[in-house]
């Protein structure tokens, strides 16, 4: 698994991701089946390798009996059905599912095998037997292919919302015989974690994934990339429209929206703020010391240099080019330790800034300040409770 930020494909995404790969950012893409057909996702993986990026392609198990005409179009699609008839799917049908698996794989090229698995839940012992023996089977894929397989481990809200029941949980999942993980957690905010508990919560699940010494990958991670290297992950994925920056199953049982956020106005995303402020209703309002802090050049910032005009679409731009490069220093690190300092510096700079910005005074309408103040106390208190856990993932790194 290269380590850095990974493309989470949606919806239009895909050359947003060639031009974000022209640009040098990003190691590898992971496909999205719901928003894209089997023949199209072919086509553009070639484009992909051809910048020297990685595949994988996500199997979108989440809620296994959502389907689309996209999704309809890959070789799975005859599996997707509800959990419960999951839970008695015959081993022929499993061996099925394991030579449709393998296609799709072997037509994109994929560098891994991503397991299809159900989001797990709390004492649900039905969805944690599925989900391995989904894993047993992708994992004779991989072997076949001759790629690593990786198991999918998205927790559910009934597990992200209690210690012992995610820890309960991730004692049975890392029993996997996993050659890395593909990491989701369902949080109960919509576009950006707050609370300070499940943020914790957060980074304790992914230093168990990691301890077990295999690479860790945080899918839709969006924003929220900047605290994923401080608990040992390897890899993050991020996305421009903000249904890709938290894992939800909503994603899974809505139509066809994108999350594009209709007619709403550019976001400039600032590195020094880790947030988003609105240009140019609220960016020219900034005295120009402040804004000097604020603004951070990028490939897609031209028109902002100028105080013209600037485009969304532009803008989603600039915001994960921004995050992939912050994620590209923060992987370059060599222990997870060194990464945290990084980000705890970074999330102090930011709260300093926000402060600055209200005493104008000028209260930003994405409500922009309202986490960095408790990702900070996540990140302190992970680092004081974690601090063995912290000091054996530096050996293992480093050996």
């Amino acid at each position: 698994m290269k380590r850095g930020a990974w493309h989470q494909c949606g919806d239009k995404s895909q050359k947003f991701v060639q031009d974000q790969l022209d640009h040098e950012n990003g190691k590898g893409v992971i496909m999205s089946p719901r928003d894209l057909s089997r023949d199209l996702a072919a086509k553009y993986a070639v484009s992909y390798r051809e910048r020297e990026a990685d595949i994988l392609l996500d199997p979108q198990f989440y809620v296994p009996d959502f389907t689309n005409d996209n999704l309809k179009s890959y070789q799975l699609t005859s599996f997707r059905d509800e959990i419960s008839k999951l839970n008695s799917i015959s081993d022929p049908n499993l061996d099925l599912l394991a030579r449709e698996l393998q296609a799709d794989n072997r037509e994109l090229q994929t560098a891994a095998i991503i397991a299809p698995a159900v989001v797990y839940e709390a004492a649900r012992p039905d969805i944690l037997k599925l989900n391995s023996r989904l894993f047993k089977a992708s994992k004779n894929v991989g072997d076949v292919i001759g790629v690593p397989t990786y198991a999918s481990v998205f927790l559910g809200r009934s597990l992200t919302s209690s210690d012992v029941a995610m820890d309960t949980l991730l004692s049975s999942a890392t029993s996997l015989n996993a050659d890395g993980w593909y990491f989701g957690f369902e949080f109960d905010e919509d576009r950006i974690p707050v609370s300070m508990n499940s943020v914790l919560r957060y980074l304790r699940a992914g230093i168990i994934l990691a301890c077990t010494g295999r690479p860790v990958m945080s899918a839709y991670a969006g924003p929220l990339a900047l605290l994923s290297f401080s608990s040992g992950i390897s890899a993050v994925g991020i996305g421009h429209f903000q249904n890709l920056w938290n894992f939800t199953r909503e994603r899974w049982q809505e139509g066809e929206g994108g999350g594009g956020g209709g007619d709403a106005p550019s976001r400039y995303f600032s590195r020094s703020l880790w947030g988003t402020i609105i240009y140019l209703d609220e960016t020219a309002l900034l005295p120009q010391k402040i804004w000097q802090s604020v603004y951070q050049a990028s490939p897609f910032t031209t028109e902002v240099e100028g105080g013209l005009a600037w485009s969304r679409w532009t803008s989603y731009k600039h915001l994960v080019y921004t995050i992939g490069m912050e994620a590209q220093i923060l992987s370059a690190y060599s222990t997870p330790r060194d990464s945290a300092a990084h980000a705890v510096d970074r999330l102090r700079g930011a709260i300093t800034l926000h402060e600055e910005i209200a005493r104008l005074p000028l209260f930003l309408k994405d409500s922009t300040s309202s986490y960095q103040a408790n990702w900070l106390a996540a990140l302190e208190q992970f680092l004081h409770d974690n601090n063995d856990d912290l000091n054996y993932l530096s050996l293992l790194q480093n050996s």
